[in-house]
């Protein structure tokens, strides 16, 4: 078998070689690395909505009064446009609600996000689904499209040793892109009615629905617009206390130890910026018969900071509806369509903005 290398000098170039790979998230000063805002601008529709997240953090300006943040199940979940009309009849201003969402669960991505989104920006309350369940004790899956060691590695304080490896090790995968982006700028965002990634093509760009992704797909059938006759009323909200409590039933499933130090640095962000935590639970089809609110944990314990908790029982939500209508509501067992988007968000608005009014009220 031939040498891998046909001298002493070659080797030791590969060497180095490997070495400034291996160093290179720590190599280049803060000033040499692009602005923050080239990290999300080169990020695709398939991740997330972070186009959108781009020019929410980095063009516009103002206060945000409720914003929708974390995985699919809020982005595809709620409509976004029609919480804001109902919150502006309500306070007799132009009120300002956004969703502001990604793929995959983790909170370490809603940390850093947050932690980009709060620099720039106030916010008065934000509405987050369950970001823990399928998440693991490493960094999330798009991490190298996120996090730059310069920008993000105090986030890292309290995390074991194997744990911030596995972010420096995105962090290598994603250095080269950096560099390139400090040479050559991403162009702007093109703007678009419809929008395409692998697997969803020409959905309607959630960029133009304050964030909120409506999916024109059924797993009952052909997409067809749907209002369900059902029984339930925003009175079948709930919004947990003692006296609802026998509402929501607690999983105890375990969250990792990871997670869990992340859900810490939210709730210690969340407060040093005056920003109110309302936890709201995304229905599956695979719930559809209970008649509580199933939770993985106290979400108050876990953050370390007060959480409102909300959500309507399955059994409410689809009260007097056919097994074939419900289906109508779903993209797949865990997402909504348009359809169920729709029909959830116009039962839990009102119970939202008393919440809303309950929190920010002086």
């Amino acid at each position: 078998m031939c040498p891998a290398f046909s001298s002493t000098r070659q080797a030791a170039g590969f060497a180095l070689l490997l070495l400034l790979i291996l160093l290179s998230p720590e190599l280049p000063r803060r000033s040499w690395l692009p602005p923050r805002q080239q990290v999300y601008a080169h990020i695709s529709w398939g991740a997330g909505a972070f186009p959108y997240l781009h020019d929410q953090i980095f063009e516009e300006t103002g206060d945000i009064d409720i914003a929708f943040m974390g995985p699919s199940r809020i982005f595809w979940g709620i409509d976004t446009p029609q919480v804001q009309e109902q919150l502006t009849a309500k306070l007799g201003r132009k009120a300002v609600v956004r969703s502001l969402c990604w793929s995959g669960p983790g909170l370490d991505v809603f940390y850093f996000v947050l932690q980009d989104l709060l620099e720039h920006r106030k916010v008065r309350v934000i509405v987050f689904p369950n970001c823990t369940a399928g998440a693991g004790n490493f960094a999330q899956l798009f991490t190298p499209l996120y996090f730059r060691m310069a920008d993000n590695a105090a986030g890292l304080a309290g995390l074991p040793f194997r744990v911030k490896l596995s972010y420096y090790a995105n962090a290598i995968l994603g250095t080269p892109r950096d560099l390139l982006e400090a040479l050559r700028p991403n162009l702007a965002l093109i703007d678009s009615d419809k929008i395409s990634w692998p697997g969803y093509t020409n959905i309607a760009n959630p960029a133009h629905r304050l964030g909120s992704l409506a999916i024109r797909e059924s797993m009952g059938g052909a997409f067809e617009e749907f209002r369900p006759q059902s029984k339930a009323r925003p009175e079948d909200v709930c919004v947990y206390a003692e006296a609802t409590s026998q509402y929501f039933r607690f999983s105890g499933d375990p969250i990792t130890a990871v997670q869990a130090v992340f859900a810490r640095k939210i709730g210690a962000l969340a407060r040093a910026h005056g920003v109110k935590l309302v936890y709201l639970h995304m229905p599956q089809l695979n719930d559809a018969d209970t008649s509580v609110i199933p939770v993985q944990t106290y979400w108050p314990d876990l953050f370390g900071q007060p959480v409102t908790m909300m959500g309507v029982p399955c059994a409410k939500l689809f009260a007097g509806m056919a097994d074939q209508d419900i289906r109508k509501l779903f993209y797949n067992y865990e997402h909504f369509n348009q359809n169920g988007q729709q029909y959830f968000t116009s039962l839990i608005t009102p119970a939202l903005i008393r919440v809303y009014e309950e929190q920010t009220e002086p």
